[in-house]
Parts: structure tokens; sequence; C-alpha cells
């Protein structure tokens, strides 16, 4: 990750790149989008809201409330100004996304599955809320307390790869019946 604020390019470009951006990593948030933009020195924060809320007003992209934060996706409309102008779009943009864009939208698949939150409480120990959402609804809610910080965040890196076990032993468990 380069230490230097992004490039700034012109605004209509800004908005090809975000537009671009929509349309091949498919629906994502806020955060999802800015990681990709910064983490590849394509824009700043500022610039990436300036042009996702030009991309609404014009009906280009929707905005919709979701437990992870606002989910921007393409609109027909954004497809169509693509298809007229998504030339404009740099070739090293539209070559990274080529490249990466299947890492990106499984991290984000992942991201919106397997949630995370890290809290202290008054005792000084972490709380670590971890949650499985398909669909928008909680699957399956766990609350561990755990003595450090790193413990409560070793533990949340590992969600992801450990929830479907975790899911599929607690729903064994408790199905099974008493003998």
């Amino acid at each position: 990750m380069s230490l230097h604020p992004p490039k700034r390019s012109p605004e209509d470009e800004q908005r090809l790149i975000v537009l671009y951006a929509l349309d091949q990593l498919a629906p994502c948030t806020e955060l999802q989008l800015l990681q990709f933009l910064f983490e590849h020195d394509l824009m700043n924060y500022f610039d990436m809201m300036f042009a996702l809320n030009d991309l609404c007003a014009n009906g280009q992209a929707v905005r919709s409330q979701r437990k992870a934060g606002n989910l921007y996706a393409l609109t027909d409309a954004g497809r169509e100004a693509l298809s007229l102008f998504g030339s404009r779009v740099p070739g090293s943009v539209k070559k990274l996304l080529e490249e990466t864009g299947d890492v990106w939208r499984t991290r984000f698949r992942q991201e919106d599955q397997y949630l995370h939150q890290i809290r202290q409480t008054q005792r000084g120990e972490y709380e670590v809320t971890l949650t499985v959402v398909e669909q928008e609804m909680d699957m399956l809610r766990l609350t561990l307390t755990l003595p450090t910080r790193e413990l409560a965040q070793q533990t949340a890196r590992a969600w992801p790869k450990a929830a479907g076990k975790i899911y599929e032993s607690v729903m064994q468990t408790l199905s099974e019946e008493e003998e």
C-alpha cells in the first residue's frame, strides 16, 4: 500500500472508473469500493463519494441500506453509460479489474457473509461478536469474551474459514435427540 495520496483524475474519468468498478466488482459497500480504489491508488474517499453521489443522482447507480453499510450497484442507465463512454476508462484500470476482480468479489462476499465486531468491556476484556449472515438474516451470532485485543482480532480473522464448521457443529449438536 502506498503512503502518498492517490493521484487525482478529472471528474468524468472518476465517475467512469467508479462505474466500471461497480460493473466488475458486483454490488459492494462504500468501504469495499474504497478499499479497492485506495489500495490501487485510483481514488481517495472524497472523490469516490462525490462520484457515487453523482452516479446515484443521475440514475446510473443505486444505493440501498444493508447491515454492512450502503450497498451500491450499477443500473441499466449506468451500463448504458459504460457502453457509450467505457472506452474512456484507462486501460490500466480495466486490466486491473479483469485480473483481480474475482479475488475482490470473493473477498466482498465473505465480508458480507461473515461479520465480526470487537469491543472492550468495562472490565477490560474484549468481546468479539461473530455473525453468519445469509440474505440479510443472521443465521448464527456468537459472542465470545477474550482476555486480550490480540486474541479477539485473531479470532475475528479466523472466523470466515471456521464459520461453516462451527455452524454445522452447532446445528448437528442441537438436532440430536436425547436418549
